[in-house]
């Protein structure tokens, strides 16, 4: 071999590393674009293309935890649990840093009955500091200690209330606590704070009534049930208190 060849093979894996790294540039740009775009159909509802254009983002890409974490969210909103799983799985495997993600992985392992493993994923995210809405991760995690621990759902809502004392999710859960505590002063009092003049439902309307007859305040039960009736016509509440006479 001359000294020219020799220096030619010397090059060569240089020149195709510099290759695979263009070639790696190119894909991850074509994973992030189609990425965005599931992401844009999926808020649009359009959640058969969605999944189309991530699928297509993981082939180009399998290392972008993007669009793992995006497919996850839509298998999750469409009740996909198990693939929404795996597709959480994969994007934390490759990105671990991401708090969005831990806290959405949260709620659907709570939904899937690993209440454990959820809250190690929802006190991670509450760990860091930089996470702007606490508060929901706090009230999330209580939601989901409520069936085991009662004691601890309260604490996590309260929890919540400290870092944001007007929070309705916090509010509505330790009213519904409270309610089946049959504690009814301290279920009005949630209620009262969480305003069921601007933002009612169904549900927390008809605790109120049931609280205020509770309480012996009949016309104050009488006026929580026929606002059932007449805003939420169509929920089971609705049946329930239809021609209910206090």
């Amino acid at each position: 071999m001359t000294f020219r060849a020799w220096l030619s093979c010397l090059l060569l894996p240089t020149l195709a590393a510099c290759t695979t790294a263009a070639q790696r540039a190119e894909q991850r740009n074509a994973a992030q674009v189609n990425t965005q775009l599931g992401v844009n159909y999926a808020r649009q509802g359009q959640y058969d293309l969605a999944v189309e254009k991530l699928q297509r983002a993981i082939e180009q890409d399998g290392s972008y935890a993007p669009a793992h974490s995006a497919l996850a969210v839509i298998y999750q909103t469409r009740g996909e649990s198990a693939a929404a799983e795996k597709e959480y799985r994969r994007a934390l495997a490759l990105d671990d840093n991401d708090s969005t993600v831990k806290s959405n992985f949260g709620v659907l392992l709570c939904e899937r009955g690993k209440p454990e493993e959820a809250r190690r994923y929802f006190m991670a995210v509450i760990a860091d500091t930089r996470y702007p809405t606490p508060e929901q991760v706090w009230t999330n995690a209580g939601i989901c200690a409520k069936k085991s621990s009662p004691e601890q759902a309260e604490r996590d809502f309260r929890e919540a209330l400290r870092l944001k004392p007007d929070d309705r999710d916090a509010l509505a859960q330790m009213a519904i606590l409270s309610y089946e505590k049959q504690d009814f002063l301290r279920t009005r009092a949630f209620l009262q704070r969480y305003d069921l003049k601007t933002q009612a439902t169904p549900e927390l309307l008809s605790i109120a009534a049931r609280t205020e007859m509770a309480l012996g305040d009949r016309d104050g039960a009488r006026d929580f049930a026929r606002r059932i009736v007449q805003e939420f016509p169509e929920s089971k509440e609705a049946a329930t208190f239809s021609d209910w006479q206090p």
